[in-house]
């Protein structure tokens, strides 16, 4: 596994390197930690299976934590040719993005993150202006991912609308921000590195997070009592797999297809890996001692009616922030992709990794000819 964390290395492979066709070796950027599930799954696990698909003739080195490009610059360094594909979260560069960025509070509609991922990077690969939105900042969209649905993590119990009102909670913006605007909670600024020591120290009553961060990274099970299972929105808006153009109008029909191919299991196992993560962190926590709460009809009243009334403004955010003209024609243009992927994922076992990988494969990346697909 070749894993590095080297800026100095980093810099001169690129130098030496460059952009161009596919070359013995090649660089993949992410800013996550080497032990996160889409750098373990998505990024080390997908260079390996390329590696192997291609006897060694595309062999990605995958760079972790931002050694080779800053997680806010990936996108514009992969489209420099620091690197021949890169991990990119939209929201990091919200006037670059605007589609993307507009298109990521939808999953508060539809608390699925499989069927989020995968419609998301249906319509950025399949839609004009989704695809344009990436491919106007020099780079190519290529795959997609989303982390588990997140709840609400807490010191105490929190059951209904009352019980959270006034409370403290670490909120990571976006969505999740504008409906604890709308139920009265205090939001609290913390990056996730510092939620631990936030609860340990009463600082913070709850967080809204994704369940694997109880039993992994901030470990919350350790001073968290309860997580009340209100299902909100997963997280979604990035790529997870930006090509440098050079590079992929380098590759023949082949190589493109088969990176498709290893994407599509990539993606699978990062889902399933990220899916059975979610309910071992809930057992774990149970087991620990941790209450999981169903959320009382006041609290479930609430966040649907703030849905139903517009996700909090999403249409006039998407209007006002990201300058997008008709937000409800893009609403309208990006809701039969999910309509599309619910339907196709009741048909399969989310566990089962050779079903899974078929569906991505067959229902997303089959259908994108790879001789024409970001050669403009």
């Amino acid at each position: 596994m070749k894993t590095r964390q080297t800026l100095a290395l980093g810099l001169s492979a690129a130098i030496a390197l460059g952009s161009g066709a596919a070359q013995a070796q090649q660089m993949l950027s992410t800013w996550l930690e080497p032990n996160h599930i889409i750098t373990l799954e998505a990024h080390q696990g997908w260079a390996d299976l390329v590696r192997e698909a291609t006897n060694g003739e595309i062999d990605f080195e995958v760079f972790v934590g931002g050694a080779l490009i800053p997680a806010k610059s990936t996108m514009q360094g992969t489209a420099d040719g620091l690197a021949q594909v890169g991990f990119h979260t939209a929201t990091y560069t919200p006037s670059d993005l605007p589609v993307s960025n507009a298109l990521a509070d939808m999953g508060f509609e539809t608390p699925d993150a499989y069927v989020m991922s995968f419609a998301f990077g249906d319509f950025m690969m399949n839609d004009e202006e989704g695809y344009d939105d990436w491919r106007k900042n020099g780079v190519i969209f290529g795959g997609s991912y989303a982390t588990p649905i997140y709840y609400f993590i807490c010191r105490e119990e929190v059951k209904t609308l009352d019980d959270i009102k006034g409370k403290r909670v670490r909120m990571p913006g976006g969505g999740w921000a504008r409906f604890g605007q709308e139920i009265g909670v205090v939001g609290v600024n913390v990056p996730s590195s510092e939620i631990y020591t936030a609860f340990e120290r009463g600082s913070v009553d709850c967080t809204a997070s994704d369940p694997t961060h109880l039993s992994s990274g901030a470990t919350l099970m350790e001073v968290a009592k309860t997580v009340t299972m209100l299902k909100m929105s997963p997280f979604y808006a990035g790529v997870t797999y930006a090509y440098n153009p050079d590079f992929w109008q380098g590759l023949t029909d082949e190589q493109r297809r088969m990176l498709f191919d290893q994407s599509a299991r990539a993606m699978a196992r990062m889902q399933i890996h990220y899916d059975k993560e979610a309910e071992a962190a809930l057992e774990k926590a149970k087991e620990a001692g941790v209450t999981l709460i169903e959320p009382g009809e006041s609290l479930q009243k609430a966040y649907d009616d703030w849905v139903a009334g517009g996700v909090g403004g999403m249409a006039d955010i998407a209007r006002d922030t990201h300058g997008i003209e008709d937000p409800e024609a893009l609403y309208a243009r990006f809701r039969p992709y999910v309509e599309k992927w619910e339907g196709l994922l009741e048909t399969v076992d989310r566990h089962d990794e050779e079903a899974l990988t078929a569906l991505i494969r067959e229902n997303l990346f089959d259908p994108i000819d790879v001789s024409s697909y970001g050669m403009n």
